[in-house]
């Protein structure tokens, strides 16, 4: 009997987490990413001149676990780090049109992995799920603004 585990937001958040988290990355291997990559491109996308400090800290990831995946995305050609030319100590993190490519193949694979694993949802509870699950979030970590 899981009938009180049941009960806790976590338990449910974790189990879901897990599950969901299983088919997403056996769907990002088929395209040669992984989940980490996939929200660096898509942040990367979305924040023109993001900052490789900044991107390590929205995804709560320590700069030297960045760097490693950084290397990769860029050894494969999908992004370019290029100095920052107002602060030389920084470097700007930019998509190369083969890694927008990549990132939008990414994110419909995302985008199909949610529909798949929300199915049972109408729209409007999906978008409560969303909304719930974002409010949740940004409650216990206050957002931090990209740029």
């Amino acid at each position: 009997m899981q009938d009180r585990l049941l009960e806790l937001v976590g338990y449910n958040c974790r189990q879901v987490s897990t599950f969901m988290g299983a088919k997403f990355a056996k769907k990002m291997a088929k395209i040669g990413l992984r989940r980490m990559e996939f929200a660096v491109l898509m942040l990367v996308r979305e924040n023109e001149q993001i900052n490789q400090k900044r991107l390590a800290e929205v995804i709560q990831v320590a700069p030297s676990n960045l760097n490693l995946v950084l290397d990769r995305l860029e050894s494969v050609g999908w992004l370019v780090r290029y100095r920052n030319p107002i602060d030389k100590r920084s470097q700007f993190v930019k998509l190369t049109l083969r890694g927008i490519r990549k990132c939008r193949s990414a994110e419909i694979a995302a985008i199909e992995t949610e529909n798949e694993i929300t199915a049972s949802l109408s729209a409007s509870e999906r978008s409560e799920l969303v909304r719930l699950l974002r409010k949740v979030h940004l409650e216990a970590r206050p957002r931090l603004e990209i740029n």
